[in-house]
C-alpha cells in the first residue's frame, strides 16, 4: 500500500537513538522485522484514504486545520515503558493522557470533514506507542520479550508530542516497514511561541 495518509508523532534525537539501541535484539529474529531509524513513529491517525484518491481542496482543507489545532495545542510529553513483544511485533507504549486523547480526537474530526469524508475513519491506535518491528511470521513473543528485558539497562526517554506529521506512508508487507517520501510538520503551540 502506497500514500495511505496518516498523520504522525516523530520521536526526537534522543528517544530515536535508545529505541535503536534497543532494536539490536531484531537483529537475526526471521519473525519481526526492523522498521528503518529515520522511519520510527507513533500513529496519531491513519486514514481510509491515499493520496491520490483526495482532491486538492480536501487536503488544503484539512491541513489548514491540522494548522490551527497544532497552534492550538501546547506540546506535551509521554512517559514510555520497556518494549513489549506481542503477536504484532515489539515497541514501546504510554498512558493514555487526556492531552492524547484530545489530539487524536480532534484530528479525527478534521479528517471526517476533509481527507477522510465519506469513508469510515480506520479505528484510533489504542494508545500512544512506537513500533521498533513488526511481526511478519510465525514466532514466540515470549523469547523475544525475554531477550529484549536483557536490554533494559537504561528508561526509555519520553515521547515529546512538539510536532505532527502529514503524510502518505508506504506500507512493505513482505518487509513489514512503514515509509514514507516527505513530511509536511506543523509545530504545536507555534502561535503563542511567535507572539512572545
Amino acid at each position: 500500500m502506497r500514500n495511505r495518509l496518516h498523520v504522525y508523532v516523530l520521536p526526537d534525537d534522543e528517544l530515536r537513538s535508545t529505541l535503536v539501541a534497543r532494536q539490536s535484539v531484531l537483529e537475526g529474529v526471521e519473525y519481526c522485522s526492523v522498521q528503518p531509524e529515520p522511519y520510527l513513529h507513533a500513529t496519531v491517525q491513519q486514514f481510509a484514504t491515499a493520496a491520490e484518491e483526495v482532491s486538492p481542496e480536501e487536503v488544503e482543507a484539512f491541513t489548514e486545520r491540522l494548522a490551527l489545532l497544532a497552534e492550538d495545542t501546547e506540546p506535551f510529553s509521554i512517559e514510555l515503558g520497556a518494549p513489549v513483544a506481542d503477536q504484532f511485533g515489539l515497541g514501546v507504549r504510554g498512558a493514555l493522557s487526556p492531552e492524547w486523547t484530545r489530539l487524536v480526537d480532534r484530528v479525527r474530526e478534521a479528517a471526517a470533514a476533509t481527507v477522510n469524508k465519506g469513508r469510515p475513519m480506520p479505528a484510533a491506535p489504542f494508545g500512544p506507542h512506537v513500533t521498533l518491528g513488526y511481526g511478519i511470521a510465525d514466532g514466540s513473543s515470549d523469547q523475544l520479550q525475554r531477550e529484549s528485558d536483557l536490554l533494559a539497562t537504561e528508561p526509555i526517554p519520553a515521547l515529546k508530542v512538539a510536532s505532527l506529521h502529514f503524510l502518505g506512508v508506504h506500507q512493505d508487507t513482505d518487509a513489514g516497514t512503514f515509509t514514507w517520501d516527505a513530511t509536511v510538520p506543523f509545530e504545536l503551540g507555534a502561535s503563542r511561541v511567535s507572539r512572545r
